[in-house]
């Protein structure tokens, strides 16, 4: 009976699931592009508090890392990164977050191979394996256009084709793929990817500069938070009581 009444009231608070309570931002602003992030998380929750810091142009590198520390409960926290360097933020704190299964997380990095900070065990820890980079403009495509974060997007080509090349091709392990570099699916052009909780995105197309960026984020985070009740932390406290 306990178990019974512990699954119907995660289901209930399914079908209530609210706005996030606290989301948390790091991304990049530049030439009039990448504030699309920040937008879109006010306009899809008005209830939550959405803090946001950039690494261009002001390095608030230091002032995301004290938030990301700093005693708040986040529910998401984001990192777009396309244009600083992201070698002062600190992912070490990330990993063990994302291990400890404490918040939805999406990143997309121009420096996941090359930084020196960790930020390619992050990328390992959420299925990632390997990272080759974009050094010219390419055209980007659905590999599951059923997929959440794939509706209604039109188009995956770029408002300024030039900024394409600060992608990323990923090679996965457990993540999964839903865009990709090639027409079809194939080893090591993957784009958006699933990350292996199921509810976090990694990324290596980067949403900030596309002509759809406002429609791509609000599928993303309609993806990362849907059915909230059911994130890691909940699953365990299920099947610990069986």
């Amino acid at each position: 009976m306990k178990l019974v009444l512990l699954i119907v009231g995660v289901f209930a608070a399914m079908a209530f699931a609210q706005d996030p309570a606290n989301v948390l931002i790091y991304h990049d602003v530049s030439g009039g592009y990448g504030d699309t992030v920040d937008t879109a998380a006010q306009d899809l929750w008005p209830s939550a508090n959405v803090e946001a810091y950039t690494g261009y142009p002001t390095a608030q590198h230091a002032a995301f890392n004290a938030a990301l520390d700093g005693g708040t409960d986040w529910d998401i926290v984001v990192l777009e990164c396309w244009y600083a360097n992201t070698n002062d933020i600190d992912w070490v704190s990330l990993l063990a977050h994302y291990n400890a299964g404490d918040f939805v997380i999406y990143v997309s990095n121009w420096q996941m191979a090359s930084g020196t900070s960790g930020q390619a065990a992050l990328g390992t820890a959420m299925g990632v394996t390997a990272y080759t980079s974009i050094t010219s403009v390419i055209s980007h495509y659905a590999w599951e256009t059923s997929h959440a974060i794939c509706s209604g997007v039109s188009t995956w080509d770029w408002v300024d084709p030039g900024l394409g090349s600060l992608n990323n091709k990923l090679t996965v392990s457990d993540a999964t793929p839903v865009t990709g570099w090639t027409s079809s699916s194939s080893a090591g052009e993957a784009g958006i990817c699933v990350a292996n909780d199921g509810y976090s995105v990694i990324s290596g197309f980067t949403p900030a500069y596309s002509a759809a960026a406002d429609v791509i984020w609000t599928n993303i985070y309609n993806f990362m938070w849907r059915d909230t009740a059911l994130q890691r932390d909940t699953w365990a406290g299920i099947k610990a009581s069986f």
